[in-house]
């Protein structure tokens, strides 16, 4: 029994000579702890494990002299989610990471980054956003950009070429004191900059005739460079359009660094090019300065996320197979009074053709009123919730097999003419368009029920996209 008295006092006495002596002058040194630090992220702390870090019978990493000498650490491959980067804290002397094929993205939250990293590397993974990074204010039409997050290096995969909103004003801000390297189309690092190519040429021109400010050369526009358009105006490519070589046109790539720029006037992009071409696009992200998105033949592979797009108010998609999900919570689509509405645009969604949309969210608690809601040919879209729709002029639910649609109290029609709505009547009504599939479920017959008159399908249309005549 004394032995062990003994013992524990030597322990001690060692544990406290150890603490001191680690205490000296010098700020970057580190204090030891006898009983280890507490790593609560179970799979931060099976990532250390696994590169050699030390921890005690309770579970704690052991401030030893790996802990001490560890400046950077390779973290690649391991998986590790970016709300576990916060632990890094529990190193001290830990400036640099790399994070390269960590199966990131869309968005990178540098918020969640210990400020003591300045460097980083973010290759290998499929980012667009960067959240946390800077933050940006308008004045004056000058960008005002604070950093949030200060780095001595960063290395940024190619997704991120299709980033504004956050690696422009910070390469504006920061780009000479940083190390910032971006991956190109060849997989090599090259140093950051903000120019960013259109390669269809004819695509091209028609840029050049009406921005042509914002090109740094032949090929290049400078992202940094303003766009010229009048607040309304648009970037629109159709059948109508004073553009000779349209239809020539086979790609639109680069489309994407106008609709992902949040520093730009209002405006809308229009995309419906009769050229038997189906066109794609990457990562689309459109910011509130973005009232229409209408996209004919083209495949967002990426998707697009409507988060931000705060005063969208029309939306048009057809064959698009890229988007599987398309939240519009927070959008202005049914969620606007009727002297509000764009003179151009009105207030309307159509979406058609998606073959692998599953969801489908409309804002809540709206306002009420569209022009038209069209949902065509949607074989994998799960359900669709109009309840909060009170007046429209068009409702077309066209082979939606496996959708469980929730229907509106209807009470008015609208006339987009007069930019009115008018209480539902046997003379005012609402052009109702479903196919056999929608007319046979339960709750078609519920609505129709509630409806006795208002509804009415004049005109037959929607045939050619598999309606089916339910009027006679």
């Amino acid at each position: 029994m004394k032995i062990k008295n003994y013992a524990a006092a030597l322990v001690a006495l060692v544990g406290l000579a150890f603490t001191l002596s680690s205490c000296g002058s010098d700020d970057n040194e580190l204090t030891y702890d006898p009983n280890g630090v507490e790593v609560t992220n179970a799979e931060l702390k099976s990532v250390l494990k696994a590169k050699g870090y030390n921890f005690n019978e309770a579970g704690n990493l052991l401030q030893d002299d790996k802990v001490k000498e560890t400046t950077s650490l390779d973290l690649s491959g391991t998986n590790l989610p970016v709300d576990a980067l916060a632990g890094l804290t529990v190193l001290p002397n830990l400036t640099d990471v790399n994070l390269s094929n960590n199966g990131y993205g869309p968005v990178f939250d540098f918020s969640k980054l210990p400020t003591q990293i300045t460097g980083v590397d973010l290759r290998g993974n499929e980012l667009y956003d960067f959240e946390g990074l800077v933050d940006v204010k308008m004045e004056n039409d000058e960008r005002q950009t604070t950093v949030l997050h200060n780095l001595k290096k960063i290395y940024l995969p190619e997704s991120a070429k299709y980033n504004v909103e956050d690696l422009m004003p910070y390469y504006e801000k920061a780009g000479e004191t940083t190390d910032m390297q971006m991956v190109n189309k060849d997989n090599t690092l090259e140093k950051y900059n903000t120019l960013r190519e259109i390669p269809d040429g004819y695509f091209r021109a028609y840029l050049k005739s009406k921005f042509n400010g914002i090109f740094a050369d032949e090929t290049h526009i400078d992202l940094r460079k303003p766009m010229g358009l009048s607040a309304g105006e648009s970037i629109t490519l159709g059948l109508v359009n004073q553009f000779a070589d349209v239809n020539k046109i086979k790609s639109i790539e680069g489309v994407e660094y106008f609709i992902n720029n949040p520093y730009y006037h209002s405006f809308f992009v229009s995309i419906n090019i009769d050229n038997d071409v189906n066109f794609t696009t990457s990562y689309l992200s459109p910011r509130e300065n973005v009232k229409g998105l209408l996209l004919m033949n083209t495949n967002t592979t990426k998707g697009i996320d409507f988060s931000k797009s705060t005063k969208l108010v029309a939306l048009s998609l057809s064959n698009n197979d890229g988007i599987t999900d398309a939240d519009l919570s927070n959008t202005l689509i049914g969620n606007q009074k009727i002297e509000d509405f764009d003179a151009t645009l009105h207030n309307y969604l159509s979406v058609k053709y998606c073959k692998n949309l599953k969801t489908l969210k409309l804002p809540s608690q709206a306002e009420g009123v569209m022009n038209s809601c069209e949902l065509i040919q949607l074989p994998s879209l799960e359900a669709v919730d109009l309840s909060q729709i009170n007046a429209i002029e068009t409702l077309a639910l066209v082979v939606m097999p496996k959708c469980k649609i929730t229907y509106p109290n209807l009470k008015y029609t609208y006339y987009s003419e007069t930019n009115e709505k008018v209480e539902l009547s046997e003379f005012d009504t609402i052009l109702f368009a479903i196919s056999e599939d929608v007319y046979k479920m339960e709750t078609t017959k519920s609505f129709f029920a509630a409806h006795p008159v208002g509804l009415t399908d004049e005109g037959y249309s929607y045939l050619n996209d598999g309606a089916y005549i339910w009027e006679e």
